[in-house]
């Protein structure tokens, strides 16, 4: 090697040193940031290999572990906002036997009617059996309200999400135009890279999606079916229908757990649409066939055929066709009581009775204290059984919906366990350590002095030449 090529070498080694520098303290004077991915360099040969150079700088960053974090982020978000949109339904229905719960009044209606079957002329029992009924329509008017409430908060969140998850893929997009005009490997490249990876992060928190990149390195997106959310600088905007619960990414329908679309599976937003669209609709016919249980029940137990019985559809009979929102429209008739003009006791001798029977009669009581502890049929698309007592399937109701809500707590604990390990392992890559960014500013000096010696070297020996021939 010539002292000419040596000299160049030098020089550029000492150039590449100064970029070093300055990328190593651009990590420690980021490393408090959480969106600041660590910064490398990438180095390559000049010309004839005499000397180096800066080809890029790089973020340390892995596809792979970036793709698995997103996703396992988007299963916990999934689980957690089930969770914590059914938290105030279920505190609102109350744990199983407390007082006022649904099947504590279903508990409390059979006792107070096996007490009046012993008494059947006493004032003040059936006046019990009056408040009981009372005190179970209102329950389930209650769960009722509460379930709507709900399902109207989280048609609501929907709606919030979908303008969240529009606002971040109109980002992508405009940085995307940003990619395709930036030099590769350039600081501003970089930044770009920082920025594009913070709203990826915060997307996948809502729905999950592909990744891949164009020619341009530009970011596209996709539904894991297929739908296109973002190709270059054009985003597809994404719409909610809350008549019918859809969802849609321009014309494609993408609504999670619906077959034959284009959907996706993780995500808040899909924890949404299943509370929407089936968790909370499932829950709300388990309340309705109890309400049917009730009222048509009641109406058998007395032998009446299209007639209002105990219990009514909001003062009518029972129809199999109106059994939706059966639960918030469920009351007692009016013909047991006092201050509707009706009587007492008719809970004794049958709400249809016109005249007064023999006070000792408990043959109606029984038949009522009859249906409340024997077996009766429901839709199995309840999901509670069929063939069971109303005692067991209002136990059985409240059980169920806890579950579901204690169900995705777990879920999302467990799921978290596994993200927190890849967390971990995607820091330890992108973050910065400033211990490590130290142990490199030394050797950064090393290097500077090393190279610094060479070009003294080189610079003596010129001197000795240039003394010979003189």
């Amino acid at each position: 090697m010539s002292i000419a090529s040596a000299f160049n070498a030098a020089r550029s080694a000492l150039t590449v040193t100064g970029r070093w520098a300055e990328v190593t303290s651009n990590n420690i004077s980021n490393a408090d940031r959480p969106e600041y991915t660590r910064r490398g360099l990438t180095l390559d040969s000049v010309g004839d290999a005499s000397g180096v150079r800066v080809a890029a700088v790089q973020r340390e960053m892995n596809a792979a572990l970036d793709r698995e974090y997103r996703l396992e982020t988007g299963r916990v978000a999934r689980q957690d906002t089930v969770a914590e949109l059914l938290d105030a339904y279920t505190a609102k229905l109350g744990s199983p036997g407390t007082e006022g719960t649904v099947s504590a009044r279903m508990t409390g209606l059979q006792s107070s009617f096996d007490l009046l079957s012993a008494n059947p002329a006493d004032p003040a029992l059936q006046r019990n059996v009056l408040d009981a009924a009372d005190g179970m329509t209102r329950s389930l008017n209650k769960a009722s309200r509460d379930l709507k409430e709900t399902t109207a908060a989280v048609t609501a969140r929907i709606v919030g999400e979908v303008e969240v998850v529009n606002g971040m893929l109109g980002e992508v997009g405009e940085i995307n135009r940003q990619i395709a005009i930036e030099e590769k490997g350039s600081r501003r490249m970089a930044v770009l890279e920082d920025q594009l990876a913070t709203r990826l992060d915060g997307i996948a928190q809502v729905m999950d999606f592909t990744l891949e990149r164009d020619a341009a390195g530009r970011a596209e997106l996709r539904t894991r079916s297929g739908a296109e959310l973002v190709a270059g600088t054009q985003v597809t905007t994404i719409s909610f229908d809350a008549a019918s619960g859809a969802l849609f990414a321009g014309a494609s329908e993408i609504t999670p757990g619906e077959t034959g679309v284009r959907g996706f599976g993780e995500g808040r937003l899909a924890g949404e649409i299943e509370l929407r669209n089936a968790i909370l609709p499932q829950m709300e016919l388990q309340l309705d066939e109890m309400a049917g249980a009730l009222v048509a029940g009641f109406e058998m137990a007395e032998g009446l055929a299209g007639s209002p019985g105990l219990f009514t559809d909001a003062g009518a009979a029972y129809d199999p066709a109106s059994r939706e929102g059966l639960a918030g429209r469920i009351t007692v008739n009016d013909a047991v009581r006092p201050e509707a003009g009706g009587a007492l006791w008719r809970l004794r001798d049958g709400v249809s009775a016109a005249t007064p029977g023999y006070a000792g009669d408990s043959t109606q009581i029984t038949a009522y204290s009859d249906l409340l502890s024997g077996p009766v049929a429901y839709d199995p698309a309840a999901g509670l059984g069929t063939g069971i007592t109303m005692t067991d399937y209002a136990a059985g109701l409240m059980a169920e919906q806890h579950a579901v809500r204690v169900d995705a707590e777990t879920q999302a604990e467990s799921l978290a366990l596994g993200t927190e390990t890849i967390a971990h392992a995607r820091a330890g890559l992108q973050g910065v350590n400033i211990d490590e960014e130290l142990q490199q500013l030394m050797a950064v000096e090393q290097s500077y002095a090393a190279n610094s010696q060479v070009m003294r070297t080189l610079d003596d020996m010129m001197e000795t030449l240039l003394a010979a021939i003189r």
